[in-house]
């Protein structure tokens, strides 16, 4: 058993339950730091008794943080909300929240920080969530030892991308294309995303040091769309919106209680999400990520098979 203890702060979302369960299965302790921390056993068969911890806490609060991360040798931070709201604003989740985490390991001297990031924050001057994203990045270049992860488009079992677009494709005879659908995106399956994130771990890194994450494979959203049509054997007509029209669109949409799209988002795809290769994660580990192709026909067998989760 490995004696290190990593904070995972919002490790009971989608990316956190692959990781929790790569870093048990790697043998760490683990705190599972979240808002509304869950356990999903499936996702830990290797934990040993006693291996894992769950804490509700919110980042925002810096007190009891501080206690909740004390004797953390290595703190990962995986926090990002996606809708700006009263209660989870994007200033106080990405900026507000990684100032509390910077002060902490500067005071205790946290081996390592490792923040999740998103690619195309540093390029997008519009949209609210890239812009606190990409000031949580200056934050985290305070700490000596900290790496900023910057993935592009995550999917994988339990995503709320690819099985998203799969449900919608059922029952609606029309999907969107805002923009045309020419942004580009580098798709990044969530274990490939993890085995990277867990092999830094051991890994010197220079302060702030940036590592951008994609797949092999560079597509266009439509083409990410007709790829899922094919392997789904459905006909569904493009509906192409412009980006004016999709923030109108969105305007009205953000008052439902469930918000298919938001103006912000709209927003960020504006914007490629891509890898810069100066940044690659290549330049810094040996790792050969899936196809997004092999993977996602993987992944759409059982809503061919079953009519969808």
């Amino acid at each position: 058993m490995n004696q290190k203890i990593i904070s995972v702060i919002g490790g009971s979302g989608f990316i956190g339950n692959y990781l929790v369960d790569k870093l048990l299965e790697s043998g760490y302790y683990v705190k599972i730091i979240s808002r509304k921390p869950k356990s999903k056993k499936k996702f830990y068969p290797s934990a040993r008794l006693g291996q894992y911890s769950l804490i509700n806490s919110n980042i925002c609060d810096e007190k009891k943080l501080f206690k909740i991360l004390e004797g953390s040798s290595i703190i990962i931070n995986l926090v990002g909300v996606l809708e700006n709201s009263r209660k989870n604003s994007f200033n106080a989740a990405h900026v507000q929240g990684t100032n509390n985490i910077v002060k902490f390991c500067s005071k205790y001297e946290v081996k390592k920080l490792i923040h999740i990031s998103a690619l195309g924050v540093n390029k997008n001057k519009t949209s609210k969530y890239a812009l606190t994203k990409f000031l949580a990045e200056k934050n985290i270049r305070r700490v000596e030892n900290s790496l900023i992860i910057r993935p592009s488009i995550v999917f994988g079992d339990e995503d709320n991308f690819i099985n998203f677009f799969a449900q919608y494709a059922k029952f609606s005879p029309f999907l969107p294309l805002i923009g045309g659908g020419r942004t580009k995106f580098q798709p990044i399956l969530v274990s490939d995303l993890v085995n990277i994130i867990v092999s830094c771990i051991n890994k010197k890194f220079n302060r702030g040091q940036i590592l951008e994450i994609g797949g092999p494979d560079i597509l266009t959203f439509k083409e990410i769309l007709t790829f899922m049509l094919k392997e789904l054997k459905i006909k569904r007509y493009f509906l192409k919106l412009p980006f004016n029209v999709a923030s109108g669109l969105a305007f009205f949409l953000e008052k439902l209680p469930i918000k298919l799209i938001t103006r912000d988002q709209v927003e960020m795809l504006k914007t490629n999400s891509i890898v810069f290769k100066k940044y690659s994660y290549r330049n810094f580990i040996n790792y050969q990520s899936t196809s997004f192709f092999i993977a996602v026909r993987n992944q759409l067998k059982f809503y061919k098979k079953n009519g969808g989760h």
